[in-house]
């Protein structure tokens, strides 16, 4: 594995902590499938409610790429294709110290500029953040 590899890797478990933190702030309860090969990375469930979410997370881009990818990447030996309705309900993107909650229905295309989803933004520097949650 490359060094970047490791560093996006690193990224990614990072947004997914960070998910779970605010999800579990919101009282959400939250299940992980066990097979790493899962179309989303967690399903939450709140009030007899369940919602399939997709984490993304970057550190610089505004830009996210949507894009699954199955096989083995760091030897060029994967397939990468787009994800679609069936796969997740929301798309968490984290960019610390902002969370972005979009709906499935309101992504447009393969890839996303979070300037476009500006209201779909939570900061988690901001206390109303927790005292007043979204209801996914």
């Amino acid at each position: 594995m490359s060094t970047q590899g490791i560093i996006n890797q690193s990224i990614g478990q990072a947004g997914e902590d960070l998910v779970r933190y605010i999800l579990h702030r919101w009282r959400y309860n939250i299940f992980e499938p066990t097979n790493p090969s899962s179309k989303c990375d967690f399903v939450i469930n709140k009030d007899n409610k369940w919602i399939t979410i997709q984490v993304k997370a970057t550190e610089k881009s505004d830009r996210i790429i949507l894009k699954r990818e199955k096989g083995d990447k760091y030897r060029a030996k994967s397939v990468k294709y787009p994800y679609t309705s069936d796969d997740f309900n929301l798309l968490f993107v984290a960019k610390f110290p902002l969370i972005y909650i979009i709906p499935f229905e309101a992504i447009r295309g393969n890839s996303i500029s979070l300037d476009y989803y500006e209201n779909y933004v939570y900061d988690l520097n901001d206390p109303e953040t927790y005292n007043n949650p979204p209801k996914l």
